[in-house]
């Protein structure tokens, strides 16, 4: 009989990320896309003298005669899946986790098992999709033989391992700008979990998010605390994970978790703040409150959160708001539902916030927190719709103005009237507006995204950068903070870094018009014409219908090519579309420019500016008007509506 025989080894673990869901959704299409894995990932097994002990479905268990062999592994194969990623739809993306560990295992057989065994199977889980997470004594073997940031995690008490281990990210450079796996895991850094909901009403679930989305705010306001955003911690809604794997994912140290059960008009809220690193709860309260004292209670909780962490909260005045009478219990509610709605982002989700903002004000109009969220609401339907409504400027500004009339010292009232002082032009306004909004709430992600992306148009592309790169650090799981760092990379002209930005939305399950035109634009500017074809295909599907800012690009293409009179057709097209679709001037000038054609293009330019379309705001750094760059009419037009005189750099010549 054949003994078992122990010894060191380094063991890799790999896993496909979304496996079991993709199998209910298109069988064929999960098989056919692991045979594709395998074939992709055994020859590098094989490169690094890598043994395969055996496949686990949707992975491989693989044992490396050296740490520094496995990781090396590790790093080709995330690069290998990152370039095919690149050059195929969405739904046919391949994401791996991968967790490396150096231990003793004990070989029976081909098989392995042991302590090794175990606590590779633990630390895989806890890699990010793409990712490659590493046990210390990994670390300890491969620090100075890999060119790579690794970065600790902290010690995690791994199930069924009897001594905590501590764990490392390892940053790929496709993946720099993923901030979980650079965050310190110290307590102040703060996520709210969603509240179950607990209440015999199973309509009432909606409530409980709203809830949850109400705290983050009133936590985000103390500016001692880093406060991650609603985005990112809903998608944690009935997961399995434990708070330790949350808290290594959000690079958090602590997490707040609860439920809420609503009954008639009495709420009950029981929350606990656990330490995620050992998950020793830190405080617990339950509060028993009538529902129109539900804004008052999130401050209480804030309080409680903050004298819980040892944090020193800073003096500040009371709002005007704080001193009215409490809102309306039928008010209250219909508020937070409407809250819950434009968590969504969709187009019909946020028309459906619309409703129920303005339904609470009707009901209570008092309330500047309401006035706010429906400015806002409306800004962001443009952004979705833009024909939804040619009064929504109207009705946004009108909003955000009496938020400020009633509290202007609510951070969301000034984030709502910022970006409606940069349709006007006001930029300089904006960006004090969405600064205001910032000091008031440090913690307020939409904020400094927003302010990242006026910095952009504007041409001021590193601080832009640096400002998405903050709202990323508390907004970490956002496929749209990871899209807008690719915009503001794109317009800086970093194309590689665009790209990296922008896998990371799309690992994150985004897939839009947006972004797909991006990548598009991306690969254009770097000549890689099949793969820029790919995207603006895609962006093109999406769209439904005439888009001309994707037209163009797919025209530019075709062009590059040697493709003529593509230009001249697709114009002509615009034009067709111009008399019965929302086609504003601003988006035929370009068809001009590049036609040469300058004297039509600066026409439509004009009826841009005289017809106050907010596209405009694009027309400094957009790279279609590449053309224009040095023109001395375009400097002076730039000069005329507002821009900085240096406005703007392009990849394009």
């Amino acid at each position: 009989m054949e003994r078992d025989t122990r010894q060191l080894a380094a063991i890799m673990l790999t896993d496909i990320v979304g496996y079991t869901a993709l199998t209910q959704v298109d069988e064929a299409l999960t098989l056919a896309l692991l045979e594709e894995h395998a074939s992709l990932l055994r020859p590098l097994f094989a490169e690094h003298s890598g043994r395969e002990i055996k496949g686990t479905g949707d992975g491989f268990l693989v044992e490396f005669p050296s740490a520094l062999e496995a990781v090396r592994c590790a790093i080709e194969i995330q690069r290998a899946l990152h370039e095919r990623n690149s050059a195929v739809p969405l739904d046919r993306t391949i994401q791996v986790r991968i967790g490396v560990h150096l231990g003793d295992v004990v070989h029976r057989g081909s098989d392995i098992f042991g302590d090794g065994v175990n606590i590779t199977a633990r630390i895989e889980p806890l890699a990010e999709p793409g990712g490659i997470c590493l046990s210390r004594q990994v670390y300890d073997a491969v620090w100075n033989k890999i060119d790579l940031r690794m970065t600790s995690l902290g010690k995690r008490a791994l199930k069924n391992v009897r001594v905590p281990i501590e764990v490392y990210g390892m940053e790929l450079p496709w993946m720099r700008d993923k901030m979980s796996s650079s965050l310190s895991r110290d307590r102040s850094r703060l996520v709210v979990l969603p509240l179950v909901s607990i209440s015999q009403n199973a309509g009432d679930a909606y409530f409980a998010d709203g809830l949850t989305e109400e705290l983050i705010f009133a936590l985000s306001k103390v500016k001692e605390l880093q406060v991650i955003a609603a985005t990112s911690a809903m998608k944690y809604r009935g997961a399995s994970k434990s708070i330790s794997e949350i808290g290594a994912e959000l690079g958090v140290g602590t997490a707040l978790e609860g439920s809420v059960r609503k009954a008639g008009n009495r709420l009950r809220i029981t929350l606990q703040l656990v330490d995620v690193e050992d998950e020793a709860h830190l405080w617990s309260e339950v509060y028993e409150r009538a529902l129109d004292d539900v804004f008052a209670v999130q401050t209480e909780i804030a309080g409680s959160v903050a004298a819980a962490l040892e944090v020193h909260l800073s003096p500040r005045p009371r709002r005007p708001s704080e001193d009215r009478a409490p809102a309306s219990p039928e008010a209250s509610e219909v508020y937070l539902k409407g809250r819950a709605f434009f968590s969504r982002r969709s187009p019909d989700s946020t028309r459906a916030a619309i409703e129920c903002f303005e339904r609470a004000i009707e009901l209570d109009p008092s309330r500047a927190e309401f006035y706010a969220a429906l400015s806002m609401a409306y800004s962001v339907l443009f952004n979705y719709a833009p024909q939804h409504d040619r009064g929504w400027h109207a009705k946004a500004t009108a909003n955000a103005l009496k938020a400020l009339s009633l509290d202007p010292d609510l951070p969301e009232a000034h984030a709502a009237w910022a970006p409606l002082l940069a349709d006007e032009l006001d930029f300089v306004g904006a960006e004090q507006e969405y600064r205001r909004a910032i000091e008031l709430s440090p913690s307020y992600a939409t904020a400094h995204h927003w302010l990242g992306l006026l910095l952009s148009l504007i041409g001021r592309h590193e601080e832009a950068a640096a400002a998405l790169k903050a709202s990323l650090e508390l907004d970490p799981l956002s496929a749209s903070q990871h899209g807008g760092l690719g915009q503001v990379y794109l317009r800086g002209g970093q194309t590689d870094r665009a790209l990296e930005a922008l896998d990371m939305a799309s690992a994150l399950g985004e897939d839009n018009l947006v972004l797909r035109l991006f990548r598009g634009q991306a690969y254009l500017f770097q000549e890689r014409f099949d793969l820029a074809r790919v995207h603006l295909e895609k962006a093109r599907e999406l769209a439904g219908g005439f888009e001309p800012e994707t037209e163009y690009w797919l025209a530019y293409l075709e062009e590059t090519a040697g493709t003529r009179g593509v230009m001249e057709r697709v114009l002509q097209q615009a034009l067709d579309h111009a008399g019965h679709d929302h086609v504003p001037a601003y988006a035929l000038a370009p068809f001009y420019f590049a036609l040469e054609q300058d004297d039509e293009g600066f026409e439509c330019l004009e009826r841009s500016y005289r017809a106050h379309e907010p596209e405009l705001l694009d027309v400094a750094t957009d790279p279609r008007f590449a053309p224009c760059r040095g023109n001395l009419r375009f400097a002076a037009f730039l000069k005329r509506i507002g821009f900085p005189e240096a406005a703007g750099t392009s990849p394009v010549s």
